[in-house]
This record gives structure tokens, sequence and C-alpha cells, in this order.
């Protein structure tokens, strides 16, 4: 038995078996052998243990066959993965929001209005404004479902508790950082947007729109849009359907902890919850383009819209957006995918259309590592030789540290004019603690360490769990370390952060440059609470 505090996702549960396929409309006297053979689970056990993974789930659609596997730990002690386990699928969700807004463009006699061209603020014209009012005018359907929208991520903003309708009405307060339809820039709120347009002109929730018109026709009975739903399948006794612990690695102990569930307005931006086998028969149907969907609306899903940055070191030539879909080519290969990712779960969808072939794998913990499996079942599947094959720990490990060696430049980059000494701050540490507040981003609670050397440390009430280290540097402004996992004790990004004063000495405001993948000099404001 495995206690919880200990990563022993490398020793396969008793009782696995080796994989069997499922059939869907196949046929399984098919010559065709599983890839899901000992050679792999030897590979998938040491990946687990390598990339401190708890449990894997694994599914190959070939043709009309589908193989599917589970390995490793779904909950500790001893639940083992399956491949009817349910994960989080993150941003592959994307793809069904953007599979439902075209079941509503081909409708011309229910909503004539609705088209890629649609302008959002003319559907939902209250609740839809951005900063800019040529944007909010001009930004349609298909801009924010290619991310195209002028709007940068703002990705501290999701964990804000409220509604959906409560994300969209919070995009006036973003900040724009391009023009719209000049630059690619991924923005999870305006998928949100895109599900509360859906539920506005159907008048239906977005999960029961989805089950009665996608996962109803694919009989995907094990796909769940809200975590209620997910549970109450997992505790039923008329299945073997068990629901996956988050997991994440706690680097400073070298333990496993678990995470809780994300309880955050997900919706079309990452609320699906699911199991390979469910998802095998919908990336089946988007290949072949066997329905649920028109002709047309498979065109228009699959039509590159934006050019993205590279989303997998494996992808080297340019990377195209189209509507909740990467595409590209590996070696020749034309390629659509999609990774997804919450704290704790991690989901990736590779298919390759013109052979009929494609991949999943879920898995109950951060990071890459399930990409590793995908391409090696990949790299199979295409015969790559051995010496041509990419090693993406080896990758990753060196991305870690490149990072970690460009955070250690940051005040020289940030501050290169300090003065030595540098200026103390005018008012004494604790002064600076408090609650500062931003109508669309979570509250940021700044607090004194207890540390010898006392500092202020940021927690970003929401339910990600960010927070921030601040380091003094001169006057009123500092370096913040952002940390956006629970455990890592490595910043992901260290940005600009200042707090101002005001004429009667109290401190009024705190600003830091969090979105820091698209707006690493622009710092986003906080009032301080009264």
């Amino acid at each position: 038995m495995a206690s919880a505090n200990n990563a022993t996702a490398a020793i396969p549960p008793s009782g696995e078996t080796t994989p069997v396929p499922f059939a869907n409309d196949g046929n399984l006297g098919s010559a065709k052998r599983s890839p899901l053979n000992e050679g792999f689970k030897s590979l998938v056990y040491e990946t687990l243990d390598k990339w401190h993974i708890q449990g894997v789930s694994v599914a190959v659609v070939d043709g009309d066959q589908t193989w599917a596997e589970g390995y490793g730990i779904a909950a500790l002690p001893d639940v083992p993965v399956r491949p009817s386990t349910l994960f989080y699928t993150g941003s592959t969700s994307k793809s069904f929001t953007a599979a439902a807004a075209s079941l509503l463009v081909d409708d011309d006699e229910k909503y004539p209005e609705i088209k890629w061209t649609t302008p959002l603020n003319k559907v939902i014209r209250e609740d839809f404004v951005l900063p800019d009012e040529y944007a909010t005018s001009h930004v349609t359907l298909e801009d924010a479902l290619s991310h195209r929208s002028g709007l940068p991520g703002h990705e501290m903003t999701l964990g804000r508790p409220g509604t959906v309708r409560d994300v969209v009405r919070s995009l006036r307060h973003f900040r724009m950082s391009k023009d719209i339809r000049t630059t690619w820039q991924y923005c999870n709120a305006l998928y949100i947007a895109v599900s509360h347009m859906i539920e506005v002109v159907t008048g239906e929730w977005l999960g029961d729109f989805l089950r009665k018109h996608i996962w109803g026709p694919l009989d995907m009975k094990s796909t769940f849009f809200s975590l209620d739903d997910a549970r109450k399948c997992a505790d039923s006794d008329d299945n073997d359907i068990t629901l996956a612990v988050a997991y994440s690695w706690d680097e400073s102990t070298s333990e496993t902890k678990e995470i809780p569930y994300c309880d955050s307005v997900l919706s079309g931006a990452g609320a699906v919850i699911s199991n390979v086998l469910d998802y095998a028969k919908y990336i089946r149907s988007m290949m072949r383009q066997s329905g649920p969907l028109s002709k047309a609306g498979y065109a228009a899903i699959f039509e590159p819209r934006s050019f993205s940055p590279q989303v997998l070191p494996q992808l080297k030539k340019q990377t195209l957006y189209t509507l909740g879909w990467f595409s590209t080519t590996y070696r020749g290969e034309y390629v659509v995918l999609h990774p997804g990712g919450l704290e704790g779960m991690t989901a990736t969808m590779i298919l390759f259309p013109e052979r009929d072939w494609g991949v999943l794998v879920f898995c109950n913990a951060d990071g890459p590592g399930r990409e590793a499996l995908a391409w090696h079942l990949i790299d199979e599947m295409l015969n790559v030789p051995q010496e041509e094959r990419m090693n993406l720990y080896e990758v990753t490990q060196n991305k870690l540290a490149r990072r970690k060696e460009y955070n250690l430049t940051a005040k020289e980059r940030l501050y290169p004019s300090v003065p030595s000494p540098a200026r103390p701050l005018f008012l004494p540490l604790a002064e600076y603690a408090g609650t500062y507040t931003h109508p669309a981003h979570p509250e940021f609670i700044i607090s004194v360490s207890s540390d010898e050397e006392p500092e202020l440390r940021v927690l970003v009430r929401g339910s990600f769990p960010i927070r921030m280290n601040l380091k003094h540097v001169s006057a009123e402004f500092f370096l913040a370390e952002i940390f956006v996992f629970r455990f890592s004790q490595n910043s992901d990004a260290v940005v600009k952060a200042e707090f101002q004063i005001n004429a009667e000495g109290k401190v009024i405001r705190f600003g830091a440059a969090i979105d820091f993948s698209n707006m690493p000099d622009t710092l986003i404001w906080f009032d301080r609470a009264a």
C-alpha cells in the first residue's frame, strides 16, 4: 500500500490487465496490433516515476479500432487508473465550445443572427464590453475562438468567484495589449464569453446543450460539464468508473500532495470532465467528419485563423490556431491537437486525420510528462528512428534551468539604474500589508512573513494557488517572484511591482506586471481596501 505522502506511481496496481481493444464501430478481428504493449507499459512506469505522475490513461484510435489502458494510481493509496477513469480535460474543452458554436451558425432557422462574423456585443450587448470601444463593437465569434481579440490572457482573473456572466462583465476591466486581429494571444475569458453567448441564445446551460447535440449523438455517456455530475457518476454502483484525484509534487519535501478540485468558473474554457474512451469516440468523429457537425461546420472549425507560437518543442513548423484547435505538420504529416491542464490534472489530444489515427493521454499531475508518452506512440506509428526522437524530459529540464537562470538576473534587467545604496521604504513594512482589490481579479492578500528577515508575501485569494514573494529594490519598488503552482520552489516569473502612497502618507495601491507573458512592462493596479 502507498501512503498519501509518497509517490509510488511507478508500481503497477494489482489486478492490472493487458491492453484490450474497445470497439466503437470497428472490427476486432483486424490484424492490427495494439501499440499499448509490454514495451510501452514499461516506458509508462518509467515515465510516471521520472515525472512524479501518479496515474495516466491512454487511448489510441487507429481506423476502426480503439486501444485503451490505464496505468498507475487514480487515487492514493491503491485505486488504479482504468480506461474509464474520469479526469478534468482542461483546455481540450475549447474544441467542444467551438463545435457548439458551429451548430448555432448552421441553424439559420433558429439562430439567424449567429454567424462566425457576428460581433459578440451584438448578441450579449450589456455583458460584452471591452476597454476599447472599437474592439467592443468589432470582436466577432471567430475572433474570440481564435484568440485574436486583442486581449491578453490575464490568467490570474480566472480564480475569482462568481458566475459565467460575472466573468464576461469583468472584461471591461481588462487591459488590451494589441489591436484586434493582429496578434494571437491565448485568452480563456473569451471562451467563457462565447459560452455565455451560447447560453443566452439557446436558453440552455452549455453542459446540457453539449450533451443533447454532441455527447449524446456520439454516445459519450461518461462526459460531464460539472464536478457534481462527475462525482455522481463515479459514486454510482452501476459502473466501474472512478474520478481521478488531482496531485502535485512538493519539491521541498519530495512528496506527492493531493490538490483540491478546481471550483472556479471555467465553462467552455476548461470545465469538461471525461475519460479516454469517450474522447476516442469524439476524435474519431472529428477525423472522419462523421457527425454530429455539418461538413461546413467541420471545415470552419479546422480553417486556420491565427499564427500561434510553438505549442510543443517537437513541432518545428509554423503552428496555426483554428477554432479550438492547433494545427501544423510533424515530419510532413498534417496534425491537429490541443493540450489542456488545471493544477494537478493534464490532458492532450493529438490527431493525424489523413491517417485516421489519434492519441489521447490524460493524467493526474502537472507538467508535460503525458506528452512524452503521446509522442512516443506517434513516433512509433511513424517509424521515426530512435536517434531522431526528442527527449522531452531533457528538453524540459533544460528549459527550467534557463528560466531559473534568467529569473536570477531580474533586478539588473528590470531596475538597471537603482541607486547604491538603495533608498529605504517610506513606511514600516507592516504598513504595506492588507487586502488589495481589482474589479476583474481575485483579491490580493499581502502580509509580512515571519522569517528572520521579514518580507512581504502576496496570496491570491481565488481558486488557483498563485503566490508572490516581494523583494525590496529601492523606495516603493519591488521585484515580485510569481509562483503559479502550489508546491513549486522555483518562480515562474520575476516581474516589477510597486506601491503607491498618498499625500497623507498611507499606502493606497499595489501594482505588479502579473500578465508577464503578454504585457511584461505593464503594471496591473489593485486598490487597498479600507
